[in-house]
């Protein structure tokens, strides 16, 4: 599976758990809302003294706008700014961002990790494909480091200095592989040394004494010879691990757990020495300013005879401190992990950029909730401090490789290498539905309707029929279960519906349509990494590395032409258009875990399958697969004794909105699970499906050293590295019981919303959507040029005459292909069309749109002409046509600012082109509009034509095709867009 993300968490269960912030004793203090200053006295809150104070804080958060790098001083009341806001532009369609950022030992600088959240789904993406950044906090400069690297709770690896750690590893699910030590001087932004060891290496952290980490349970010391790294061992490691940091004087602290404590011990130069224990998960251990703090519950915990090392007793969870230990943050999340409530073509202000910061002043207890806008601008400091920008500039660092290899763009524009017509099959997608096809547009489904669909699949009920044509598709009547039968479960029984709601959430969040798409909208389905260029906009497809995941359970089997066998397309097209039979496709491959375990003689607790728990192995297998033949089992990558999560982790999403930030801290199963627990959230704030049934008030999730006994897999589960070789002998091939004697009296169950053989719910729509048909006021002649060109019906509008009246064409790219030196090819239409979109909005309920792109990035060029059939327009050496012309805008989706040209046409009268530019955005104003922008004369040839290449332009703002109406006009009007009307 190569799934995509969750982009939304709603708060826990009223029978769970308390957040501790809850308690009224500690109640948080209402903030000013005119200042972003935390604290709204901060006198009295943080002490007299705060206003001298050089105390500060950095933090980081992500949601769909980026990884939003948040700093604070004391001195400003702990006024929160956003410094730097780390994404990859080059991304499409990847929802939200996750990521770490530690402060280097100076406090000058920042280093941080960043990726898609939704690569926390695929097993190894994290492990060497996220990207790398160090920030001057003096002005929020960002320098990228060139590495991908890991992205994991212990890195980047900040010391007392300002060198810093990324960590590469080679780790797969069936080898340890190697991990390079990518060595950053922040100062400077770059790269000292890349060096490579054997082995799974974590917390990677210099110190004064030099750089250790840990490798295969024991602390080392890693020192560089050339390109590769030897690891001395210093000491082993007490337990499984949740955290390491380096004093100033050149001491190691760690945080380990055994049993149900958290254990923190300091490394005296010759083993570890316990300093305390706090029940598990009550305790962090965070770097400060010259060493380290524990925080959280610390009666137990003894550091006077450990120099360096700060207590603080905090109540509630700990996200962070800040330098000198005055502020700790219970919880920092964006508004926008509650639910979508951002839709395209809108201002953030509807959750992205908007965060939530909860904290506690460690002086005097006081606790505060601030909501951030990450667009309000820290005013400007000095920025005198030392950055080399020079560490990550290459010639065309925004775009694919060009014919020149490092050369301009342009020369493969001006036919630089020799031209080479037709596809280049290596960049063809195997996906064998493919996009911006308006006959397989997927309409997007509300919550309602979706969990309707899983109660009624679930149960072999799905049975609803769909006509002939159902949505304009084109496709043949059937029924979801009709196409895609209900799997049966060895041993008999049904999948409990929130395991595959939980599976929804987690995979698409209920996406069947792209994300660009709000409830009711129809648009692309959405998709994986469908090009094979990690769902990049700027690099080449290739075939090889495609993964064909559709809609709202991301469906692959039978999806890709490198199958063995593909479906049919009945069965492919309703796969892609109709979430109801996506998610009957989607049952299957759960249900082929679940039996492909029962095989092999696996069970989790008593095997029956009505117990949500007992699901927990199925999972497993389903993200990471079931290994049938050699040493059979499931693998080591989502085992949750992996060093790769915290030993100190709580249930997923039990707590804390702050888990849907760090997805990759749990494994898939511990994240299904949640969100079978903890419902997401709808845009408009309502559980998007009912809670199980849960006698004990929450699912019980299995122990973390359940799946590791050296009988079974070769595990030690009180190792640091349980099972350090990664490979077959670590692989969990038993059964595993952690609930005892199961009755519906201690184990959960399904809990139905919809009875069996009820009717689809209605779509409750977030907008209405545009005309099917229409004319600019009373202009009921006009000829209506559609975006569609031959008027074709789609989504419930249908088709209309006048289809001869006038012809769009869509042009992607600049359409040559082009051989380079190196017998590689250029090929501009693969690239434009990676980011071109199909929308269910505006006129005839469709629109394409892409991205707005600077001139020195053709290759994204995407250029729509909009022209009357030209048999009713002169020739050139006769009187031209006027035409009143009108723009139509669609009420969302639409951004930038774009200019429209108008060429008359070759003509002997003397006309003259001109332009327009249209802001989009503000033209629409929110609603579907017809923007009348002049009268103009056209002869053969005529037209108008509109690209997404402006001066300035960044890649962010939509650009929207949409539909244009002439109407035949005797008088000259200049309109809004003052017209010259050719020059006559």
């Amino acid at each position: 599976m190569n799934p995509l993300l969750v982009m939304s968490v709603v708060a826990a269960s009223v029978a769970l758990v308390p957040l501790a912030s809850a308690d009224p004793a500690v109640a948080p203090a209402a903030a000013d809302t005119t200042t972003p200053r935390l604290f709204a006295t901060p006198g009295k809150d943080l002490g007299s003294e705060y206003a001298a104070s050089s105390d500060a804080i950095v933090q980081a958060t992500g949601d769909a706008e980026g990884l939003h790098i948040l700093s604070a001083k004391e001195s400003d009341g702990f006024s929160f700014y956003e410094i730097a806001r780390l994404n990859r532009k080059e991304l499409s369609e990847v929802g939200p961002w996750t990521g770490y950022v530690c402060t280097t030992g100076s406090g000058n600088y920042a280093a941080a990790v960043y990726a898609p959240s939704a690569w926390s789904n695929e097993p190894g993406a994290y492990w060497n494909g996220a990207f790398a950044a160090v920030i001057r906090l003096s002005d929020g400069k960002v320098t990228e480091i060139p590495d991908r690297v890991q992205l994991a709770y212990f890195s980047p690896g900040c010391g007392t200095g300002d060198e810093v750690a990324f960590t590469s590893s080679s780790a797969t699910d069936t080898s340890v592989g190697s991990t390079t030590v990518i060595s950053v001087d922040a100062a400077t932004g770059s790269v000292s040394s890349r060096r490579t060891a054997e082995g799974f290496v974590t917390h990677v952290t210099p110190t004064k004494d030099g750089t250790v980490g840990v490798l295969a349970g024991n602390l080392v010391d890693l020192k560089g010879n050339g390109k590769k790294l030897s690891a001395r061992k210093l000491s082993k490691v007490p337990g499984p691990m949740f955290a390491l940091t380096a004093s100033k004087n050149g001491a190691v602290d760690i945080g380990t757990v055994q049993g149900e404590s958290s254990v923190i011990s300091r490394f005296n130069g010759k083993n570890f020495t316990e300093l305390g224990r706090a029940p598990k998960g009550k305790v962090k251990l965070l770097p400060v300013a010259d060493g380290a703090a524990v925080v959280g519950d610390v009666k137990g915990i003894d550091t006077s005879k450990a120099p360096g090392l700060a207590k603080h007793a905090v109540d509630g969870r700990v996200a962070g401190i800040s330098r000198h230990g005055h502020l700790v943050t219970n919880s920092l999340f964006s508004e926008q992990m509650k639910g979508i409530t951002k839709r395209i073509g809108t201002p953030s202000t509807e959750g992205a950029g908007t965060l939530n910061v909860e904290a506690t002043a460690v002086k005097t207890g006081a606790k505060a909730t601030k909501l951030v806008d990450a667009d309000r601008k820290r005013p400007q400091s000095d920025s005198s401090l030392p950055m080399d920008p020079a560490a990550f500039i290459t010639a065309d660092d925004d775009d694919p490789r060009n014919c020149g290899e490092g050369d301009p763009e342009t020369k493969c524009l001006s036919g630089y290498g020799a031209p080479v017509w037709g596809k280049v099959g290596t960049m063809e997608t195997p996906c064998i539905v493919k996009r911006n096809d308006p006959k397989r547009q997927a309409l997007q489904a509300s919550a309602n309707q979706v969990e309707w669909a899983v109660d009624q699949a679930v149960h072999g009920q799905l049975n609803i029929s769909r006509p002939q044509n159902w949505h304009d598709t084109g496709l043949p009547a059937y029924t979801p279960q009709g196409l895609f039968p209900k799997p049966e479960l060895t041993g008999g029984g049904d999948i409990p519906a929130q395991v595959m709601l939980g599976i929804l959430a987690q995979e698409s969040n209920f996406k069947q349509a792209s994300w660009h798409s709000m409830n009711g909208d129809s648009g692309n389905v959405t998709r994986s990494d469908w090009l094979g260029n990690q769902n990049g906009t700027h690099g080449y497809p290739n075939r090889a590395k495609a993964d064909c995941g559709y809609g709202i359970a991301q469906v692959t089997t039978g999806m890709s032409e490198l199958h063995d066998t593909q479906l049919d397309p009945t069965r492919a097209g309703a796969v892609t258009t109709d979430y109801a039979a996506n998610i009957a496709a989607g049952l299957g491959i759960l249900a082929e875990k679940w039996n492909q375990l029962k095989a092999l003689g696996m069970k989790a607790n008593n095997g029956s399958p009505a117990y949500i728990e007992n699901w927990y192995m199925a999972l497993w297998g389903y993200n990471s697969g079931v290994y049938t033949s050699g040493k059979v089992g499931v693998g080591f990558f989502n085992n949750p004794i992996n060093p790769e999560y915290p030993a100190d982790r709580q249930p997923f999403l039990r707590y804390s909105y702050n888990d849907a930030s760090r997805p990759g801290e749990w494994n898939y199963s511990e994240k299904i699970l949640g969100w079978a627990e903890v419902p997401q959230m709808t845009w408009n704030g309502e559980e998007s499906y009912s809670e199980p049934n849960m006698p004990m008030g929450v699912i019980k999730v299995a122990p973390k050293n359940l799946f590791c006994t050296p009988a079974i897999n070769a595990c030690n589960p009180s190792a640091a590295d349980p099972c350090p070789t990664w490979d077959d002998q670590c692989r969990w091939s038993g059964s595993a019981d952690w609930m005892g004697p199961q009755s519906t009296s201690n184990s959960s169950t399904e809990k139905l919303s919809y009875s069996l053989g009820s009717g689809e719910p209605a779509l409750q729509s977030k907008y209405g959507h545009g005309p099917c048909f229409g004319h600019p006021g009373p202009y009921t002649s006009a000829i209506i040029v559609d975006d569609l060109g031959q008027h074709e019906d789609t989504y419930d509008c249908g088709d209309f005459e006048g289809a001869d009246d006038g012809k769009f064409t869509l042009q992607s790219g600049d359409n040559i292909t082009t051989l380079r030196n190196d017998g590689t090819y250029r090929a501009t239409p693969y690239i434009a069309n990676i980011d071109l979109h199909q929308l269910g909005a505006g006129y005839d309920h469709h629109v394409y749109f892409t991205h707005s792109y600077d001139y020195s990035q053709p290759f994204h060029r995407v250029t729509g002409r909009w022209q009357v059939n030209q048999k009713k327009l002169p020739s050139g050496d006769q009187p031209g046509q006027r035409y009143k012309v009108y723009l139509h805008l669609p009420s969302h989706a639409a951004e930038a600012v774009v200019r429209y040209d108008f060429i008359p046409g070759e003509n002997t009268a003397g006309a003259k082109a001109d332009f327009c530019n249209v802001n989009q955005a503000t033209r629409s104003a929110g609603k579907d509009t017809w923007f009348e922008m002049g009268t103009f004369t056209f002869w053969k040839g005529g037209r108008i034509e509109m690209d997404n290449i402006q001066k300035g332009a960044t890649g962010d703002d939509n650009v929207v095709f949409d539909a244009m109406a002439f109407v035949p006009y005797i008088y000259k009007e200049p309109g809004p867009c003052s017209l010259v009307d050719g020059g006559l």
